[in-house]
């Protein structure tokens, strides 16, 4: 293989495919990543066995070929020479790449043994913009679980709708809920699949990554086809293993009507509940909300004996029964930061017997009901 291109696309290309390489030293060959020339352009590609990516990059192609090296190796190469037209050539298992004023000799191993990566679909069930999953998905890791003992918990949940998909994510305490709109490519293979396939699971590192490739693609197109999940892009390719088991009936723990409804501003609540929190011991302290007697208010307040109190006002509209109620400051925060980069309101809404909370953002006259999170409260004997 012989091949010349910018150090600059191939820097971009190894940083994207580095950050899911395996670190497991039982099988070392996951550690490289693959360079292959394929039609003309170079493809990088990595996988750990769980999410594989691929991309594909510019480049003049003198000799086809194939090998899988060291990221790490490679990546300080490229970090440390000017953006200017490298030069690579595989000979037996090394790989020389040179740069006008650098030559560096990597040795690989053959990408024979490297594993298969699936191949996408040529026909893709349906297609959804890359600026309306960024917008949503990083909510929906906030609360993802992290090593949990229930494997699906430490995914997130994906349910099938004729015009969209529904994404949730819960580790019990928290949970968040996102709506995102999508355009249906095969609809009579779609329409099958969700008949027999209502709902799966899939990795948070799938939606991690998916996320940074959405910084330069417009557009994914998804399909779901034996245990495995397919995104496709431009130029990325991204496949994961689904998890299996059954994912919590959330929905159920949720309360169909609301009492208690809350209008106020984001920043202005935030800004109370990160001031409160400087006299908690811990940013998983608690913070009590309350509900002022002239319904104008809301009280934010904690106390702690080693560090002292705090009581801050907070305008808001307030309709129903009083309240008062008790919860974890970080999810809190987790909760305005979700919601809060969709509008500058919020509406709070809850019951007053130690329910959980439900938090959306609140335009002039619209509820948005396409992004929710709910944060369960603390409660006392």
């Amino acid at each position: 293989m012989k091949f010349n291109c910018k150090t600059q696309n191939l820097k971009f290309a190894i940083n994207k495919t580095e950050r899911i390489v395996s670190k497991q030293t039982s099988l070392p060959i996951l550690g490289n990543v693959l360079i292959e020339t394929v039609q003309g352009r170079l493809k990088i590609a990595a996988t750990n066995l769980e999410i594989a990516i691929e991309t594909l990059i510019g480049a003049k192609i003198e000799e086809e070929g194939k090998i899988t090296l060291s990221a790490k190796i490679l990546s300080g190469f490229l970090q440390n020479i000017p953006d200017e037209t490298i030069i690579g050539e595989v000979k037996g298992n090394d790989l020389i790449i040179k740069s006008q004023k650098h030559q560096l000799k990597i040795r690989g191993m053959a990408a024979d043994d490297f594993p298969i990566i699936p191949q996408v679909p040529a026909q893709p069930f349906f297609e959804m913009t890359a600026d309306e999953l960024n917008k949503k998905v990083a909510g929906i890791l906030v609360s993802v679980a992290n090593n949990d003992t229930r494997q699906e918990l430490n995914g997130v949940f994906v349910e099938f709708l004729e015009d969209k998909i529904v994404l949730a994510a819960t580790d019990s305490f928290r949970l968040t809920e996102a709506k995102i709109p999508i355009k249906v490519i095969n609809k009579e293979e779609y329409q099958l699949f969700i008949k027999n396939t209502p709902s799966i699971i899939v990795p948070a590192s799938f939606f991690r990554e998916l996320i940074r490739l959405g910084e330069e693609e417009e557009s994914f197109s998804i399909t779901v086809e034996q245990n495995q999940i397919f995104a496709g892009g431009n130029a990325d390719k991204l496949t994961s293993r689904l998890i299996n088991g059954n994912y919590p009936e959330y929905k159920q723990i949720l309360p169909a009507e609301y009492e208690i409804n809350v209008i106020t501003g984001k920043e202005e609540l935030m800004r109370a509940i990160k001031i409160t929190s400087l006299v908690i011991d811990s940013q998983n302290g608690e913070v009590r909300i309350k509900s002022e007697k002239s319904k104008q208010n809301l009280l934010i307040s904690s106390e702690s004996i080693d560090r002292g109190g705090n009581l801050s006002k907070v305008a808001a509209k307030v309709s129903g029964p009083d309240f008062e109620v008790v919860f974890n400051c970080r999810y809190l925060i987790d909760g305005l930061n979700v919601i809060g980069n969709y509008a500058d309101k919020v509406l709070l809404k809850l019951n007053k017997e130690k329910s959980p909370m439900l938090i959306r953002g609140k335009d002039e006259k619209t509820e948005r009901k396409d992004l929710s999170y709910v944060v369960m409260p603390i409660i006392k004997d």
